[in-house]
């Protein structure tokens, strides 16, 4: 939009501002909309239109006010203001006359009417425009390069701009052009600023000429206070030009309005008891005169025409009753057979609660007949704990002061069961009187999603604390162990102290456990994951869990059950904590029936498995079963309502099961037992072939570089590789490692192997160390150890260059299996 040339619209109908924008838009002119006068005033600050249209009804401030204003303001009061209104009161006209309007615009616009005022009102401020630009200046400037700038700006904004050398000629300049206005410099040759200006004053012809004095004198107090007495306009070099732009063109439109006032008349009116003072000239009295006849010869004609409409009217109306009587019986038949059809519940309630109309949904949803409905109170319904504030929005929407609601109700069915509902209640009339339409909606299933979203992100914020324990516990287990390791080493099998270190160990082993459960919360994957058939893992572990109680197990698990791709420690612990939990919930003994299958997603999808095939495992017991009430929070950390109980178990199956890309839930009735399923994805791969490890001890001989930032982990990990055979060097980090790599294969005496951490807090770790170890020695053979056992290097740690990973904290004997393969290159 050209910002030289718009027409604003101020409009508080944002429908109205747009239709008188689409039909000035052939006029040629920008458009801009203020939807209050106070927008309006801003529009205005930041550039001047060539019309402003104003309604006359704003809130805040209306258009008299604003019109008022903005002939108020030298700097505006030229532009044309044209008022919109209805002139449904006479006093309208002369409001508008006093406010110095220059025109009425009557609602509703006719408009070719309306297109031809504007153009008039355009066409003579162009020509007022055009006289403007005619305007010319004398600039008195001894300087040729400094005149010249001022005749090159004053040309620019369409002055006619006249020059002289000094006072002297200036002044004779003056007295021969009769200039709009002068602009001098003050220090000049044969006479100065200061005199032509004083010699202007005195000349009766040339006296209210506007004078700006420019000067670059440095005592600008001296300055101003000569110029104050003779000049309109003082600026000291160098100048802002648009400041000096702003200035003339307020000082010429002092002049125009002193000429104006010349032809205004001032009129005092007294109309309907009310006195108005009105100052305008004749040519806005004789528009606004126009506008009323106009607007009169207009409302007669629209009588005329209403008059033959509401006869035309009158004759249609007998039909046009008949035919809306039949569409409404032929609605009402509509209404009912789709409320009667809908998934919802739908419900009309009188203001006095009484069911007015059920749909077939709601007799399934509760239960109950029509006949039994329409007999009942809509508070019948709902559960106790939610019908005192049901009973408060029910009030709301029969007194209209909330029309609609949505809110989540409990519904006692007829079986006295309950649902969980979410009510969306509006107000309606029945027979004229107020009631309420209700939608019901089952969202019981939704609510059972929704929880376990809530659960797993439990887990998962459960999982970034264990993470971190687990893992410096575990460094700390390593050391202990290790260093127990080597002390029963010490002893003799009958010796008090072998015993108390044996305890020890297992007591260290508990803490492994513990740990490794805490490990699964973790988040970022399984650890040691491989492919394997599951039948012979699940029946050990039941019988196991099973042996030497009053619980009888009973499995069917077909032979040709699919591989699956899992950590069998992980799952191992699954399958053991819900057996020993079915065992705990049948204290006089029972059956646990375990029974597997091989199923597709699309055949069996009531749960968030993605489609695909599955091993579907099922474990169910005879005890007591779980309520209602804990069902939903057995999955939680630390829920537990056994004594001893952790209230890890099931949350660590919970998360197992869902890093395994799975699903794990559970069914329950009181007094009848409960079954849990669990789903693991089929592998793509063939089950490995699963290898025995040897008992005891493996020995062996070479070198060996130990990476650990623990020192205790390096003393214990050194002293056990010089129990198996090796001599050890040790790194805190990988730089160190690095360097210890290369001195040794330089000097002909290279490491065997490397054992190395795969994190270092604040240094270089395994992951990173490994990289360029490959560089120095594409055949080296490492081992990545962690305590983070979830982390996807340690299952995937050929990826990374590794011949072998073990998990924090390990023992003598794994660790000598673990060394003696990857030496002898059985880790490859």
């Amino acid at each position: 939009m050209n910002l030289q040339s718009y027409i604003l619209i101020v409009e508080d109908s944002e429908t109205q501002a747009r239709q008188l924008e689409s039909i000035l838009k052939p006029i040629g002119y920008g458009i801009s909309i203020a939807y209050t006068a106070k927008d309006a005033l801003d529009f205005l600050k930041r550039q001047k239109p060539v019309l402003v249209i104003a309604d006359i009804l704003m809130p805040e401030m209306d258009g008299y006010q604003l019109c008022k204003m903005i002939k108020g303001d030298d700097r505006l009061r030229d532009i044309p203001v044209v008022l919109l209104t209805q002139l449904s009161d006479p006093r309208e006209v002369i409001k508008g006359l006093e406010s110095g309007a220059d025109d009425f615009i009557s609602k509703p616009y006719n408009e070719e009417l309306l297109l031809t005022r504007i153009s008039t009102i355009l066409n003579i401020k162009k020509r007022e425009d055009i006289i403007n630009k005619k305007l010319n200046i004398l600039v008195v400037e001894d300087s040729p390069t400094q005149a010249e700038q001022l005749r090159y700006m004053l040309e620019e904004q369409g002055y006619s701009v006249v020059t002289a050398g000094n006072g002297r000629e200036g002044l004779e300049a003056a007295r021969r052009i009769k200039p709009t206005l002068i602009i001098a410099d003050i220090l000049m040759p044969v006479m100065d600023g200061y005199e032509m200006a004083s010699e202007i004053r005195r000349d009766e012809s040339l006296k209210k000429t506007p004078i700006i004095l420019i000067t670059s004198l440095q005592d600008k107090k001296d300055i101003v206070r000569k110029a104050s007495v003779i000049a309109d306009g003082f600026f000291t070099k160098p100048y802002d030009e648009q400041y000096l732009q702003e200035k003339i063109k307020l000082l010429i439109s002092s002049l125009k309005h002193e000429d104006r006032g010349k032809e205004l008349t001032e009129l005092d009116v007294t109309f309907a008891g009310e006195r108005y003072n009105i100052t305008s000239n004749r040519r806005q009295i004789l528009t606004f005169l126009l506008s009323t006849y106009e607007n009169a010869v207009q409302q007669n004609h629209d009588l005329i025409m209403m008059q033959r409409e509401l006869q035309l009217i009158n004759e249609q109306l007998e039909g046009k009753v008949r035919e809306r009587t039949e569409e409404l019986q032929a609605s009402e038949g509509n209404f009912r057979s789709l409320a009667d059809n809908a998934n919802d519940s739908i419900m009309i309630v009188t203001d006095k609660g009484k069911f007015a109309y059920v749909n077939r949904r709601l007799l399934d949803m509760t239960g109950y007949s029509v006949e039994e409905l329409l007999k009942m109170n809509i508070f019948d319904l709902i559960h106790p704990n939610f019908c005192e504030a049901a009973k408060e929005r029910f009030g709301e929407r029969i007194d209209g002061t909330v029309p609609i609601g949505h809110s989540e109700i409990a519904i006692v069915k007829k079986n006295r069961n309950s649902l969980l509902a979410e009510a969306t209640c509006s107000r309606t009339f029945w027979h004229g009187q107020p009631a309420v339409i209700g939608l019901l909606r089952d969202i019981s299933e939704r609510k059972r999603r929704v929880d376990e979203f809530v659960k797993l992100e439990k887990l998962e914020s459960l999982g970034i604390l264990a993470g971190g324990i687990a893992h410096d516990f575990n460094n700390f287990l390593t050391g202990i162990l290790g260093n127990i390791s080597l002390a029963k080493k010490k002893c003799k099998p009958d010796d008090i102290i072998y015993k108390l270190l044996s305890d020890s160990e297992k007591a260290s082993q508990g803490a492994k456990s513990l740990t490794y459960q805490l490990l699964t919360f973790a988040k970022g994957g399984t650890p040691a994951r491989k492919t394997i058939s599951i039948i012979k893992l699940l029946r050990d572990d039941v019988e196991f869990a099973c042996r030497g109680s009053n619980v009888k197990c009973s499995l069917n698990i077909p032979d040709d059950l699919w591989p699956v791709n899992i950590d069998e420690g992980q799952i191992n612990q699954v399958i053991y904590n819900i057996v020993i939990n079915a065992g705990h919930a049948m204290s006089e003994g029972g059956t646990v029936e375990l029974s597997a299958e091989n199923i597709n997603a699309y055949a069996d999808n009531r749960y968030f498995v993605k489609e695909g095939k599955y091993v579907k495992i099922a474990i169910s017991d005879t005890g007591s079963g779980i309520s209602e009430e804990n069902l939903n929070k057995i999955f939680d950390p630390y829920f537990t309502t056994k004594k001893a109980g952790s209230g890890l178990g099931l949350a660590s199956a919970y998360s197992i099961i869902k890093n395994h890309d799975g699903y794990i839930s559970v069914e329950s009735k009181v007094g009848k037992g409960t079954t849990f399923y669990i789903y693991l994805p089929k592998s793509q791969s063939e089950a490995a072939v699963i290898k025995e490890h040897e008992e005891g001890l493996v020995y062996g001989e070479g070198k060996i570089l130990v990476m650990d930032d623990e020192e205790i982990l390096r003393t214990a990990a050194g002293m056990i590789l010089g129990e198996l055979g090796y001599s050890a060097d040790f790194a805190r980090d990988g730089k160190e490692a690095i360097k210890l790599y290369k001195k040794a294969k330089d000097s002909g005496e290279p490491f065997n192997a490397v054992l190395m951490d795969l994190t270092i807090p604040a240094g270089m770790g395994g992951k990173e160390a490994i990289e360029e170890l490959i560089k120095i020695d594409p055949d080296i053979r490492a081992i990545v150890c962690s305590g983070y056992s979830n982390d996807p290097i340690m299952s995937g740690y050929k990826d990374y260059g590794f011949s072998a990973a073990i998990v924090k904290p390990y023992n003598i004997d794994e660790l000598s299996r673990t060394i003696n393969d990857v030496v002898k290159g059985k880790g490859e």
